[in-house]
């Protein structure tokens, strides 16, 4: 049957959306106050534990493993604050939904090499997933799950098992 093609594929979706929800165990953690001068976390960013003030933190240039890696800021449901530069985000001293395992979407700072399990790794001095592995900090329970990309580098990836 004769036609026409408005798009040949679909979108990724957006950065901090969960796909494949029956196998997605989201939480909720603390944000600490304490940690304001690390600034917000964007929708879709890698958090660590933050044993020092209890919670979950961003990652820092000084992160040198991976272990304490938790999961993923979940994309808030309502209204989200916005900052012009960097999208949405979760402010310190808020509770931020976690994604612990399960299918998300988030923004790589590098797509090159994208291919269907392949490895994750977080760059600690930007915060963000790349697959780069030169000065970028494995996550092992993390693997590529479609192996495409967007033209806004979203790639979505799969938490196989719990930090916690």
């Amino acid at each position: 049957m004769p036609g026409k093609v408005i798009g040949d594929k679909l979108p990724i979706g957006y950065a901090g959306t969960p796909s494949r929800m029956s196998d997605c165990v989201i939480d909720p953690h603390r944000y600490d106050v304490a940690n304001k001068a690390d600034g917000n976390i964007q929708f879709g960013a890698p958090l660590l534990l933050d044993t020092t003030n209890g919670g979950i933190r961003k990652f820092k240039s000084t992160d040198t493993a991976a272990t304490g890696f938790i999961g993923v800021a979940v994309r808030r449901m309502g209204q989200p604050k916005a900052d012009a530069a960097d999208g949405w985000y979760y402010a310190p001293g808020e509770v931020v939904d976690v994604l612990l395992r399960g299918a998300i979407v988030v923004e790589f700072e590098d797509v090159t090499g994208i291919v269907q399990g392949g490895a994750v790794y977080v760059n600690p001095a930007t915060g963000k997933f790349s697959t780069v592995s030169t000065n970028n900090l494995l996550i092992s329970n993390a693997k590529i799950a479609t192996g495409r990309t967007d033209t806004d580098k979203l790639v979505e990836i799969v938490l196989i098992t719990r930090a916690l």
